[in-house]
């Protein structure tokens, strides 16, 4: 078997190295990939069909109503249609997002909860200086400010203690700011409306929850003997 000549060798070292450095950019580029922060889901029961678009990243939600809100809320872009002309109700409270990071579970807020004079914000609570847990959150009209579904996911109320004092948890407080905040109509221009329908309906669903990954997120929607499971892709 004859021997390759020296400038051929040349030229296959030469591919084989840049063979390699185009593997190692590949490989980079899907490392670096941005996580996905929009999904879409779809399902049905008897009655109806869902539609839904879940929004995760700030900039997405600032553009679908011209806000971030913080930073603090998931949105679900929803669709509503009743099957076969039934007359179906709408309750935004048969809606719920769970997740699969910690078990975390919120319903969706109205707009007034939101952006409203008595609007609840979410914040990461301190931990006390003795360690022994969290401190407690503002109160309002001389009553504790009650917690968001979810917060703490163990279960622990806020200001109760026993919690490590690693573990973030969140505050609650209520913003009662009296000048009307031109968000909270918008939130509720868009929001899906509560109602009695046959025909189709669209409308935003705000869920309390933060720093989640699409894959974690579930959206629930009915009781158990009629439920439908949403998974985003």
């Amino acid at each position: 078997m004859s021997r390759l000549p020296s400038w051929s060798k040349g030229i296959i070292r030469d591919m084989s190295r840049y063979l390699l450095a185009a593997l190692l950019v590949s490989a980079f580029l899907l490392t670096a990939a941005p996580k996905k922060v929009t999904g879409t889901a779809k399902g049905e029961n008897e009655d109806l069909v869902l539609n839904a678009t879940l929004y995760l990243d700030p900039a997405d939600i600032k553009s679908l109503v011209g806000s971030d809100l913080g930073g603090h809320y998931i949105v679900v872009d929803l669709k509503v249609e009743p099957k076969y002309g039934k007359e179906i109700t709408i309750d935004r409270d048969d809606f719920l997002l769970r997740t699969d990071k910690d078990g975390e579970r919120a319903t969706p807020y109205a707009a007034s909860q939101v952006a409203g004079k008595n609007a609840i914000v979410l914040s990461k609570a301190p931990i006390n200086s003795d360690g022994g847990g969290l401190t407690t959150g503002p109160t309002y009209g001389g009553m504790p400010t009650p917690p968001v579904m979810g917060y703490p996911s163990d279960g622990t109320m806020i200001g109760g203690g026993g919690a490590p004092p690693d573990v973030n948890k969140a505050n609650v407080r209520i913003a009662n700011d009296e000048a009307d905040n031109p968000l909270e109509k918008t939130l509720d221009q868009k929001i899906l409306p509560e109602k009695k329908t046959s025909e189709p309906v669209s409308g935003l669903l705000y869920f309390p929850m933060e720093k989640q990954k699409m894959k974690d997120l579930e959206l629930h929607y009915g009781g158990k003997e009629n439920r439908i499971t949403l998974r985003f892709k």
